[in-house]
């Protein structure tokens, strides 16, 4: 082997080594993003972890939420019944219309139960259901002032008081919840 031979087998070798520590710095470079890449992806799973836990928090804050509002929709319902209930008490029935009896003429309603009639259409039309008279009205004239002691309900709470009628026709109303009248 002479020295060209030596030299250009130098050279190639040279070459050569250059050539693979090259490639050898290009594959570590891409080690060490690969290496970037496992720390990407731990943090990535804590990301995930991190947004699963909000997630989960988020939810029970928005059931909570919804929770509220249908419990707080349940008690409007429910009061809501309440008072459409007593709706039905307070209706004013309208009679039906007298129809004149075989001889023409109309029967004629007693003093008593026209009284009775006012009183309670009044109190219906106030609000009040349940309605009670206590007194007697077998020898009441309709021509003078009537006083009547009255029972009756509105919104759920007892009342007492009494009913001035004059001339069938209620002229003041005075009723108070049972409750004040106890000490």
């Amino acid at each position: 082997m002479n020295e060209l031979h030596f030299a250009l087998l130098f050279a190639a070798l040279v070459v050569g080594y250059v050539l693979l520590h090259v490639r050898v710095a290009r594959f570590e470079g891409h080690l060490e993003k690969l290496a970037s890449l496992r720390s990407i992806d731990d943090r990535l799973r804590q990301i995930d972890d991190r947004m699963q836990l909000l997630g989960t928090s988020v939810d029970r804050i928005r059931t909570d939420r919804v929770e509220s509002q249908l419990e707080r929709l349940h008690s409007d319902l429910l009061d809501l019944r309440e008072v459409t209930a007593n709706v039905q008490n307070a209706v004013v029935q309208i009679p039906a219309p007298v129809a004149p009896t075989p001889s023409g003429k109309f029967p004629t309603e007693s003093s008593a139960a026209r009284i009775l009639t006012a009183v309670e259409n009044r109190l219906f039309e106030l609000g009040y259901h349940e309605i009670r008279v206590l007194n007697d009205l077998g020898g009441v004239e309709p021509a003078g002032d009537v006083e009547l002691q009255v029972e009756c309900w509105r919104g759920g709470m007892p009342l007492k008081g009494r009913v001035l009628v004059r001339n069938c026709a209620v002229r003041d109303v005075a009723l108070q919840t049972v409750v004040q009248m106890f000490p």
